[in-house]
Parts: C-alpha cells; structure tokens; sequence
C-alpha cells in the first residue's frame, strides 16, 4: 500500500472513531447554527442587485 492510501486509511479511521466516540450534538450544531446566521442575513441583506449579493457571499464566506 502506497504512503498517501495508508494516510488516507488512518485519516477515515480516526475519523470513524472520531464519530462513533463524539456523535452529532442533540442542540446547537455547528452546521445548522451557520445555516440560520446565513438565512438570516440573505433576509435582511438581499436585493435585486449585484453589491448586495456580493456582500451576502462575502459576509458568509
């Protein structure tokens, strides 16, 4: 087995085991709250117009 196959193995298996020890958390994950702050600034930012889609896409990347 080459090195980066090796590497990449020991990666997905700790990361595997990462994810059975840990799991998702029941409130608050990370992913959602980021979801939410977005959805929130698209309402109060959005118009029918190029600067504020790129400020949108600035503030969320």
């Amino acid at each position: 087995m080459r090195a980066d196959h090796a590497s990449f193995a020991c990666g997905a298996a700790l990361g595997f085991l990462g994810d059975l020890a840990t799991g998702d958390p029941r409130r608050g994950h990370p992913v959602a709250a980021f979801g939410r702050a977005a959805a929130a600034a698209e309402h109060r930012l959005w118009r029918d117009h190029r600067g504020c889609g790129a400020l949108h896409t600035a503030l969320c990347a």
